[in-house]
Order: structure tokens, then sequence, then C-alpha cells
């Protein structure tokens, strides 16, 4: 089983997280899985943090789109058994799964569908007000607004940028964490979502799994251990994104016009 896991940060500005995310990927994978940790070119977003740039359509799709287009592709001809979209903006999900017919893994999808199993009600706790914007619309296009409690943002938000410096002592960005939990615990959630990836793996490392006895998910091994499943589930019986309605296939000759091209 090979995984590509494919990061909107350029992991060298972002040793920590980087360094955490190979950790866990050993205590979460099968042996015999492979994952293949992907960040975004060096100068991708020009010295700022993604969410400087995801509040505007077209800066997004003008940073993201060709890359992640050019990746998933590429992760099928190589042979991988799926491809996660690791962050929970989930941006450019459609497209991708239009592209192959390996997974194409949602990560706030997977949580709150794997959420379901575990809760009637879902509280998801986000990095700022632009990944709620996204989580938001994730929820009502999936018709989910019945399974989820509440969609908070930890205070005072912080950027990527912020939150990398927060891996040497997160004991305050926990404490705040836990309060904003709390809220939504108190709305109904009976699980909590750690709802974008660096607050996930903060949350993951320093080893918060429970709160007033609501489980709090790993928000990076679920969507991995999902990968792992649907990926099995391909490559044993054909399973596949539906392609009649909304993920049409560009076919071959179609793709061969229109070829993504990454940026620079």
């Amino acid at each position: 089983m090979r995984i590509w896991h494919q990061s909107s940060v350029d992991l060298e500005n972002y040793p920590h997280y980087h360094a955490s995310m190979l950790r866990h990927y050993e205590k979460i994978l099968h042996p015999d899985t492979q994952m293949t940790f992907v960040g975004v070119p060096v100068d991708t977003w020009g010295g700022l943090s993604p969410s400087d740039f995801i509040g505007s359509p077209y800066l997004y799709q003008q940073t993201l789109s060709n890359l992640l287009y050019t990746n998933c592709l590429t992760a099928e001809r190589e042979g991988y058994d799926a491809f996660v979209i690791g962050s929970y903006t989930a941006p450019f999900l459609r497209e991708c799964r239009s592209l192959v017919n390996i997974p194409v893994i949602s990560m706030p999808e997977s949580t709150i569908l794997v959420g379901c199993s575990m809760a009637q009600k879902i509280g998801l706790v986000t990095l700022n007000d632009e990944n709620r914007w996204f989580l938001q619309t994730m929820v009502s296009s999936n018709k989910f607004e019945g399974r989820i409690a509440g969609i908070e943002v930890v205070e005072p938000a912080l950027n990527e940028k912020e939150l990398e410096d927060a891996f040497a002592d997160p004991t305050d960005y926990i404490a705040r964490f836990t309060e904003v939990s709390r809220r939504v615990i108190a709305m109904g959630a009976d699980v909590i979502v750690p709802a974008e990836g660096i607050v996930a793996e903060i949350v993951y490392k320093a080893g918060l799994t429970e709160i007033d006895g609501v489980c709090v998910m790993d928000g990076i091994g679920i969507p991995l251990a999902y990968a792992q499943m649907l990926g099995s589930l391909h490559r044993s019986t054909g399973l596949h994104a539906g392609r009649k309605w909304h993920y049409v296939s560009p076919g071959a000759e179609a793709l061969s016009r229109f070829p993504p091209l990454q940026r620079g």
C-alpha cells in the first residue's frame, strides 16, 4: 500500500510540523504501508502563510490548483493507492477526484464520516475564520448540517507560521483549544475534530484525546487510516468515484489537450 499525502505548506519552513508528522505515520499506518509526505514548493506562498491566500478564490486557485492536479495524476501514474489532500480546506477536491481513479481523500469529509459512527453530534475546532468558512461550505455541500454541533475557532486565531512556533511549547494553545472545545460540547458535540492539519498535529503531539468525557479525534490519523481503507477497497473491489454525475472524468483525449501545468 502506498499513500501520497499532499500538504499545503512548504515543509522546509515547517520543520517541527514535518518531523512530528513523520513520527505520527509510524503510529497510525500498517507496517506494509508507505506514506510519501509532499509539501508545496518553497516559494509557493511568497514568504507568507496559506491563510494569507485562502480568503481569495483567485489567489488560492493560482497557487494550488495545478500543483494538486499534477501531483494527483503523478501519484496514480506512479502506482500509489490513494491521494490525501492534506488540508481541511480540501481545495479542488471535486476536480482531483475527476482526474484519477485512485481514491482522493478529503480530511474534513473523512473525519466527519468516521465521527458519525461515534457520535450523533460532532464539533469542529479550527485554525481561523478562513478555515471556518471552508468547513461551513463543506458541511453544507455534503448535507452534514444535522450532525454538526458547531464550528469554532481557537482564539486568538493564529496563522500556520505562528502555529509552527507553538510546537516548542503548546501548553497555551492546548488550553485555548480546550476552552473552545468546551463551547461546542455545550452545543451538543460528543466528539471533537481538530479541523486543520497543524492544529490536529499539535493536539496529537500534546496527547490530548479527551475533554470532559468527549473524545478528541486524531485529525491526522483518521484521514490516513481512511485512505488505507479506501485504497485497499479500490485495489480489491474496484471501488472508485462516481463518473456519471459529480466526478465526470475528462477522458484521456480531452486531458491531453488541457494538461495541468505546475505554477512557475
